[in-house]
């Protein structure tokens, strides 16, 4: 089985982070702007599963699985790195930038569908992949990633 349909969930949680940021003290409008980013995000040119290749869903899953953890990780982090008056609306941003792609793990490990037809339909006509779209899944995260790191460290500095 190969789902396609994704940008980097890390790509994502990074995203989150600065929003979060930006919308201090506004959790709910966070969570609707995360949502929001996800379908910018995975309207941008993105890396996709290949699946004319022998290989590819395969490949494809692999690398899923050590993004999703990765993304997990970050998230945690990021939680336990930002000053406690930016923690809600960052996690909050973060869960909204998230949302969308929770129906890959549940369809692929418990067979499920957990989002409506019109969300499934939207989420699929916004995709813009491509099995050469990596290079810029990989810059977009060293970009964010980077982001991240100053607002995180700003954020830090400014409280001492």
């Amino acid at each position: 089985m190969c789902h396609s349909r994704e940008v980097f969930v890390t790509n994502h949680v990074l995203s989150g982070v600065v929003i979060g940021r930006a919308l201090n003290g506004r959790p709910v409008t966070a969570f609707a702007v995360g949502v929001g980013s996800h379908l910018v995000l995975d309207s941008v040119p993105h890396w996709g599963c290949d699946v004319e290749v022998p290989e590819g869903p395969e490949r494809f899953l692999r690398v899923a699985r050590r993004d999703g953890l990765l993304g997990l990780a970050v998230g945690i982090g990021v939680s336990a790195l930002v000053r406690k008056q930016f923690r809600l609306s960052t996690v909050a941003a973060i869960a909204g930038a998230v949302l969308l792609d929770l129906d890959k793990p549940f369809d692929h490990f418990f067979n499920l569908r957990p989002f409506p037809l019109a969300i499934q339909h939207l989420h699929g006509r916004v995709q813009n992949e491509s099995s050469s779209g990596l290079p810029n899944e990989l810059v977009a995260g060293v970009v964010m990633a980077v982001s991240d790191a100053l607002i995180i460290s700003r954020g830090r500095r400014t409280a001492a």
